[in-house]
């Protein structure tokens, strides 16, 4: 089995609306969003030959998704959520990019250089 990584960087508030501690006050992150393409086989032939998934067909994808929803931007309004938390948006963006990434296995989102969530595909 393959596996091949690719991280972006955004600047986004929120604020988590039910939250007991300090995350209830509206507050932002550096966010890093890691996002792993898995496969069994690599391209056999063409441009892409012995690789999963270029990393700049990764980016094509995905950049687009992060500027319109995520780079310096209120997230609690982007994502419709009263709570976008890590775990919910490791979910909101695998569930965006499923379609249009094959082989995409997890998200996983940073809130701080200690702090992240991933959301794994679930077993078929």
């Amino acid at each position: 089995m393959f596996e091949v990584d690719k991280s972006f960087h955004f600047e986004a508030g929120h604020v988590l609306d039910h939250h007991d501690g300090k995350c209830r006050h509206p507050h932002g992150h550096s966010y890093v969003l890691k996002v792993t393409i898995r496969s069994a086989e690599l391209e056999k032939s063409g441009p892409k030959k012995n690789m999963v998934m270029d990393f700049s067909t990764i980016t094509e994808v995905v950049k687009p998704m992060i500027d319109h929803y995520f780079d310096h931007k209120w997230l609690n309004d982007t994502l419709e959520s009263d709570s976008p938390s890590a775990e919910f948006m490791a979910k909101w963006i695998f569930d965006f990019l499923e379609s249009k990434l094959i082989g995409l296995y997890s998200i996983t989102i940073f809130e701080t250089k200690t702090c992240s969530a991933t959301y794994i595909r679930p077993l078929a």
